[in-house]
């Protein structure tokens, strides 16, 4: 914080405003390409196990993926505010 003696007021540095809005668009940025991951994942997933064969390992898999993508979007629709 630097303080100017003639007019005593304080002014605050920007930087620190800037480095919290630069870290939270890459976070933005992390999130939805996780997302994206995630929802490819899934989708090569299901289309494999439909050409071969369903088993619990699969099911447990897209489960995990579809609770994954729904955790991720709820945190993007927060980083919004």
């Amino acid at each position: 914080m630097n303080c100017n003696v003639k007019t005593n007021r304080c002014v605050k540095s920007w930087t620190p405003m800037f480095k919290r809005i630069i870290r939270k668009r890459r976070h933005k940025m992390f999130v939805e390409r996780y997302i994206v991951e995630l929802q490819w994942d899934s989708l090569n997933t299901m289309l494999v196990a439909s050409a071969t064969q369903w088993n619990d390992d699969i099911v447990h898999l897209l489960n995990n993926n579809a609770r994954l993508i729904r955790k991720y979007q709820r945190r993007k629709r927060w980083l919004k505010f």
